[in-house]
């Protein structure tokens, strides 16, 4: 190969006393897609956000770009260098345009005015390449999860980037999106940009890597050309254990415990067709299909998130009245978002206050009065 795009030589991170990164090398080359695996917490989210700037390495450690060192002290830096990270948490501005979004900070401007129909034009070809259904002047608080995902995708091509990373970009993709995704990838990399593609994705790896490194405990353990990546290689990589020794044969165990929940043909009226499943003790029931499948719908309406128009939630042989949340929560229902960050979690609030904001009126005095001493003892 030609010389490396990109070179990261002994980078190292710690945060107080943990050890995140181990001295990590990695050189990745221009027309190239890189996957970087390793199980959770293998350091590869750090490194990546080493490279962005969001984070800096400890001493020692160096960048080479083009053959030249350089220095990535901040994302300022690492955007003047051509590298963009497209992170698996999205981080867009819901109350702006999404040619707004894709802009910001590289806003054009005459004579101190934002010049927007330039900028939607350059992002309106941005969004036909990315086979987008939406516009710039759409609202990124209208689309769905999938859709922003692409709009984090399309501000990393706005800026031009040389070296582009992608963390999990299909988490929230439909089978179509992922073909679109994956056909950009490729044209990309002809274009010869540098792609950093990390997933878990084996199928993805596969398809699309040309190389593949893989980190386990904040060590580099090794890279793998196209001709040699297989699901036993990266497995023993990735654990640090032979294939066979990692899928152990067990019992096939069937749950006989009791039917805890029964839901009757529970429908919407609108985008969901009358659902019915039942949950016993001890089991995991799998809500599987596509992006706009339902699944979402669905468990928003077995929560009362949203209003049913027809069908039944039973616990325990009861029919339950759900009108709202808290009726669901009553029942011992609970519900995890897959929005976490903006529907799950008050990000302004302590931990000990999220881990107890569905509690609140059961620790509270007779008059509302809240007490703050059952909370923390069980946060």
């Amino acid at each position: 190969m030609t010389q490396p795009l990109l070179e990261m030589r002994q980078i190292g991170k710690t945060f107080g006393s943990v050890r995140a990164l181990y001295r990590v090398d990695l050189r990745i080359y221009a027309g190239e897609v890189h996957a970087l695996m390793g199980e959770n917490g293998a350091g590869k989210s750090t490194l990546m956000k080493i490279l962005s700037g969001a984070y800096s390495a400890d001493a020692g450690g160096e960048f080479i770009v083009e053959g030249q060192p350089v220095r990535i002290a901040n994302p300022q830096d690492a955007r003047r260098l051509g590298i963009a990270v497209i992170y698996q948490e999205l981080s867009l501005a819901a109350n702006l345009t999404v040619a707004e979004n894709m802009m910001l900070g590289n806003e054009q401007s005459k004579r101190g005015l934002i010049q927007r129909k330039p900028m939607a034009a350059r992002c309106q070809t941005i969004l036909t390449r990315l086979g987008a259904d939406f516009f710039p002047q759409t609202r990124v608080a209208t689309l769905s999860a999938a859709q922003r995902q692409q709009v984090e995708i399309a501000r990393a091509l706005c800026s031009e980037a040389r070296i582009l990373v992608m963390d999990e970009p299909t988490t929230t993709l439909s089978a179509r999106e992922t073909d679109f995704l994956f056909a950009l990838v490729k044209q990309l990399r002809r274009e010869g940009l540098a792609i950093i593609y990390i997933s878990h994705r084996m199928e993805e790896i596969y398809s699309l890597a040309d190389r593949c490194s893989v980190l386990r405990d904040g060590h580099y353990i090794g890279t793998l050309e196209k001709e040699h990546i297989t699901a036993g290689k990266l497995i023993s990589m990735m654990v640090g254990r032979d294939l066979g020794e990692f899928y152990r044969a067990t019992p096939k165990m069937r749950p006989d415990g009791e039917t805890m929940l029964t839901v009757n043909k529970l429908t919407d009226g609108k985008r969901l067709q009358p659902c019915s499943l039942t949950l016993r003790a001890g089991e995991v029931v799998g809500l599987a299909g596509l992006v706009g499948a339902g699944r979402t719908e669905l468990a928003r309406l077995i929560y009362a998130a949203d209003s049913a128009s027809a069908g039944e939630v039973v616990m325990q042989g009861r029919p339950l009245r759900l009108r709202h949340p808290a009726d669901a929560l009553k029942a011992g229902i609970v519900y995890l978002t897959e929005d976490r960050k903006g529907l799950g979690l008050f990000l302004d609030m302590s931990i000990a206050e999220n881990i107890n904001i569905a509690v609140l009126d059961r620790d509270a005095l007779p008059g509302g009065l809240r007490r703050f001493r059952p909370g923390r003892l069980r946060a």
